[in-house]
């Protein structure tokens, strides 16, 4: 018997960078850095000892899954311009994985059957990205659409909820790259994007650079 080839998944939403190669939940190399602000200097480090350590190219690989946001504007398009290069020299596709579903399904460990249970992650001072989901064994479904909500809001409607992210009270901030792989293996397969020049994360909000007005 073949055996199937594995993921390369990357996960820059956070602060993390983290990569993993993953054939199934059995076997599977991760790699993950927890400095600050060094996504631009480490992924292409952390994804070439990823390889090296699972002893394999980028031509062994099925798909490269990115994690798509929402989440940091920076480490989003880092992650992503890392896919795309690495994908068009491999002739590779690209799987686009939503970062809170990931999350989301990394939480049902967390949490019972039937049980609802929301992600919140900051935006910026007050505002927050959003959604819920409702444990359904061994899957989950939403329950509130990812949107983005106030913080006042978010204390004032759901301070008594099982609430997971940097804005919520329960540990499981963002995704690992294994949960980014995990997400692939099980729905991806018609996510995959051959032509991804136009691929953009996923950042709900719109966000302006700012800059000095000139006269």
């Amino acid at each position: 018997m073949i055996e199937e080839r594995p993921i390369l998944a990357i996960e820059t939403s956070g602060d993390q960078c983290s990569v993993c190669v993953f054939w199934n939940n059995e076997k599977y190399v991760e790699t993950t850095s927890r400095i600050k602000f060094s996504h631009s200097k480490m992924i292409f480090a952390i994804v070439e000892n990823t390889l090296s350590t699972a002893e394999i190219a980028l031509s062994d690989l099925k798909t490269i899954a990115i994690s798509i946001g929402p989440g940091s504007f920076t480490g989003l398009r880092i992650g992503l311009a890392a896919a795309k290069g690495m994908a068009f020299g491999a002739s590779l596709p690209i799987l686009p994985v939503p970062t809170f579903e990931a999350i989301a399904l990394e939480a049902l460990k967390r949490t019972k059957n039937g049980e609802k249970y929301f992600i919140a992650n900051k935006v910026n001072r007050e505002e927050i990205y959003f959604a819920g989901f409702i444990n359904m064994g061994n899957i989950y479904k939403f329950a509130h659409d990812l949107g983005i909500v106030s913080k006042n809001e978010l204390e004032l409607n759901f301070h008594d909820e099982i609430i997971f992210g940097n804005a919520g009270n329960h540990q499981l901030t963002f995704p690992s790259a294994k949960s980014i792989a995990i997400w692939s293996s099980l729905f991806g397969e018609k996510h995959e994007l051959a032509n991804y020049d136009l691929l953009e994360p996923l950042y709900v909000k719109d966000f302006l650079v700012k800059g000095s007005n000139v006269k």
